[in-house]
């Protein structure tokens, strides 16, 4: 806290000896470059301060879409998602010229997927996809939409986004992990998975084989031996001829058959969800780990 006090109290001593007078060109070029190197060691509440300065002394500086651009980041590195995603909307109207229209669509899309809004993600990246010619806005563009689809599972869609991953050689990183990624998913997908349909018919018919199905055999045999206890129960009370003990029987029996129906189909939901999670933070590990050529 301190140490982030000092460096505010530091760029407000520079903005007011800066401006006090008059904004010469090289003053600001000097505040500009001060700001970024805040922005890059990644105190971004100072960033803010700095940024915020350069525009009220001097609100038609070139540097003003930078300024924006670098203030919404700021909000979006602290994790500020709301004031950042409203900064970043404002941006292309604000500045329709700016190159940096293009990235601040790309931040829109990433607030998307980091909420985990994946269809609204993609809609807005396809949009982007058919606004801007810049190689990496593209590539960046389909990148993102490609590990939507991954967190979707639909992995076919992903490995055609990953595939139009093509950027100049300043990203040529991002394009060998998307490659690598695309060839991942075309190697070991689809994925082993359990049918819940048929695990439901299957405890249906021999209740406990649902279970058995998914891999579950000592849920499978318990849910068997406990059916073949209700059963037996059940006959047992017809022969005595206690039919109030039997209705009573045959109904906790009915729920719980009924229930180990619902259970073989959860399970089965169950193990598809656990493997298509398994292997997503499979994909992530292995494009934290690809390094650059």
């Amino acid at each position: 806290m301190t140490h982030i006090l000092i460096k505010s109290l530091y760029c407000l001593l520079i903005s007011i000896t800066f401006f006090a007078t008059s904004v010469p060109a090289e003053t600001v070029d000097l505040q500009y470059r001060y700001a970024e190197q805040l922005f890059e060691s990644g105190d971004y509440r100072a960033t803010r301060l700095a940024y915020k300065r350069l525009l009220f002394y001097d609100p038609d500086t070139e540097f003003s879409d930078i300024a924006d651009y670098r203030i919404a980041q700021s909000y979006y590195y602290q994790n500020e998602t709301t004031r950042a995603e409203g900064l970043f909307r404002k941006f292309s109207a604000i500045h329709p010229n700016s190159p940096l229209r293009f990235q601040s669509q790309l931040m829109l899309g990433q607030l998307h997927f980091d909420a985990g809004a994946y269809s609204q993600a993609r809609s807005s990246l396809f949009e982007l996809l058919h606004t801007s010619t810049e190689p990496e806005v593209v590539a960046a563009a389909h990148y993102l939409r490609g590990w939507c689809y991954i967190h979707t599972t639909d992995w076919n869609k992903a490995i055609s986004e990953l595939r139009q991953v093509n950027t100049s050689q300043m990203g040529v990183s991002r394009q060998k992990k998307a490659s690598e990624l695309a060839d991942t998913l075309l190697a070991e997908t689809p994925l082993p998975s359990k049918s819940p349909q048929v695990a439901g018919w299957l405890s249906t018919v021999v209740p406990g084989s649902g279970q058995i199905y998914v891999g579950k055999v000592k849920e499978g045999v318990l849910a068997a031996a406990l059916s073949g206890t209700f059963i037996y129960l059940a006959v047992d009370a017809i022969r005595d001829r206690r039919y109030i003990d039997c209705a009573g029987i045959s109904l906790v029996g009915w729920q719980f058959y009924w229930g180990n129906r619902t259970g073989a189909q959860q399970l089965a939901s169950e193990y598809n969800k656990h493997h298509e999670q398994t292997f997503i933070e499979a994909l992530k590990r292995q494009a934290q780990n690809v390094q650059p050529q």
